[in-house]
């Protein structure tokens, strides 16, 4: 009975070690067959805050984002962020500002888009852009289905998404990864393949919509 019980909690625990994911700075680069590219890095700037920060380049379009965030008992708490994409040449703009600000017992997100601006109270938890593949990576990779808080031009939106195992062929050699679909109503798709080792680097970046297909890949 001892026995049983001593292998029960090795295997759980084992089990669970799989999927631990240590935060540590980074820079990646993603390069996609459309002439595009992305540097994305991951710094430290104090003992429990971080900055992740992304630029791409695009033949039609630029994109910059930036991310500041800490994290608690592995859960994702982002305190500001921007983003700034500039559609050919800058003929269309979706230029985004937010940050969280403490107003007593209560937490308020400011923000910014385009010439509005405002702010909502929140109660739950939200990510951006940046901030929502870090919480996928520490907290959904053993989950098949699951919804996400996503904030984007002053609202708190969901994102539903699902989750299936799957070997690919990356850099000539079979890699097993973690496919995350986003489930969409409209004709748009994101979809992102996080290799299952150690580090946990999102490898491929799969979106689409209108008039435009991207794929990305770790270079």
């Amino acid at each position: 009975m001892a026995k049983n019980i001593l292998f029960n909690f090795l295997f759980y625990f084992f089990c669970n070690q799989i999927f631990l994911f240590d935060l540590h700075p980074y820079e990646n680069y993603y390069s996609s067959k459309s002439n595009a590219s992305v540097k994305e890095t991951l710094v430290k700037i104090s003992e429990n805050s971080w900055k992740i920060s992304s630029f791409g380049k695009h033949p039609l379009f630029t994109l910059k984002q930036e991310s500041i965030f800490s994290i608690d008992n592995g859960t994702v708490y982002l305190e500001s962020g921007y983003r700034k994409l500039d559609i050919l040449g800058g003929l269309r703009k979706d230029h985004q500002t937010y940050r969280v600000e403490k107003k007593g017992n209560k937490k308020v997100v400011i923000f910014s888009f385009g010439k509005s601006k405002g702010s909502i109270e929140i109660e739950e938890n939200f990510y951006d852009n940046l901030t929502l593949q870090i919480q996928i990576k520490m907290n959904f990779l053993k989950n098949d289905q699951f919804k996400i808080n996503y904030f984007d031009k002053g609202k708190i939106k969901i994102k539903s998404f699902l989750n299936k195992r799957d070997e690919i062929i990356y850099k000539s050699e079979p890699v097993e990864v973690f496919e995350f679909t986003e489930q969409r109503e409209d004709k748009r798709y994101f979809k992102f393949l996080i290799k299952n080792d150690s580090n946990k680097e999102t490898i491929k970046v799969f979106q689409g919509g209108r008039g435009f297909n991207i794929d990305w890949e770790l270079d």
